[in-house]
Formats: C-alpha cells, sequence, structure tokens
C-alpha cells in the first residue's frame, strides 16, 4: 500500500540551506513572507545556471495559484518551499497532491517547526515540544512517551500510554 508523503518536523526534504540539484531542468521557488529573504537569495545564487521561476505567496488565499504553478511544469522540475510551517505544509500538500515526490522537493522552514504525537489510547493527534520525548494527550490527559516512528496514515509520532511514577490510574 502507497502512503503519499507527508511533511513533519523530522522530514528529509527539510533543509538548512537550498542545494541546487544541477541534474534537474528547471528550478520553481514557492516562498511567503517569511521566506522571501532567503528565496531571493538562493536565486540570486543559482541565477544564469538554469530556468527559475519564482511565486511569493500571501498563505491559503493562493492556494489555486499555487496548485496552477505546479501542474503547469515539466518532468524534471525541482521545488524549493522558503515559508513558516502552516505555509510550507501546505504548499508541500498541494505539491504531492499534483504528482511530486519528496526527491523533487527542498523545504527550508521559517520559526518553528511543529510536531504531533497520535495517542494510542484515544486515537487523537496532539501537538506537542519540538524535542520531548514525554507528553500529555489533550484529549483523555493519558501520559505519553512519543516513539521514534512517524505514521503517515495518523500523522504523528506514536505516543504510548504509561503511568508514570508517583501517579496511580483512577478507577484502580
Amino acid at each position: 500500500m502507497y502512503n503519499s508523503p507527508v511533511l513533519f518536523d523530522k522530514s528529509i526534504t527539510i533543509v538548512n540551506k537550498f542545494t541546487p540539484r544541477n541534474e534537474r531542468r528547471k528550478f520553481v521557488v514557492i516562498s511567503d513572507q517569511a521566506g522571501y529573504d532567503q528565496a531571493k537569495s538562493f536565486t540570486s545564487e543559482i541565477e544564469g545556471t538554469v530556468p527559475v521561476e519564482c511565486l511569493s505567496i500571501n498563505g491559503m488565499e493562493d492556494k489555486e495559484e499555487i496548485k496552477r504553478l505546479i501542474l503547469s511544469q515539466k518532468m524534471g522540475t525541482q521545488f524549493y518551499i522558503a515559508a513558516s510551517w502552516n505555509n510550507a505544509v501546505m504548499i508541500f500538500s498541494l505539491g504531492v497532491e499534483a504528482g511530486l515526490s519528496e526527491a523533487e522537493i527542498q523545504t527550508l522552514i521559517i520559526g518553528p517547526k511543529r510536531r504531533y504525537v497520535y495517542c494510542m489510547k484515544c486515537f487523537e493527534v496532539s501537538e506537542v515540544e519540538e524535542e520531548a520525548e514525554i507528553a500529555e494527550c489533550d484529549h483523555c490527559k493519558a501520559s505519553l512517551e512519543i516513539g521514534p516512528f512517524y505514521s503517515i496514515v495518523r500523522e504523528g509520532y506514536i505516543g504510548y500510554p504509561y503511568i508514570p511514577i508517583g501517579k496511580e490510574e483512577v478507577g484502580s
């Protein structure tokens, strides 16, 4: 069974600096206001080496324009996303929906990343601190040990319920 790629805090598409993929025929750079400076710097760095198309967005209202741009590209195009977390997830998702693979996308997140944990007790997803190893489920208040595995299907790290030392389970 194939599961489409999902952008998460440790995704292989997230980079600290864009790397030109010279084997590609064309580059498309998409940025929001937060990532504009990084996108502009990258495009000036690669200017003249390969055709480049840039799109600066203002957020969710530009969804149709982003989709149109992605769908109009030929095979062999490399996509670069420089944006805040919410906009990067939106652009990444539109790209995957249009058929892009993780190898065709590099993402530079401006600002904090978001991390989610899937509770194995109540089957809900909660947002947690970026480096947290344990968390409390927002829904059922269970203490969760955050596993190392990210579930593409559940869109979160697997959170295993446990009883912390010093706490008693209610109803026992």
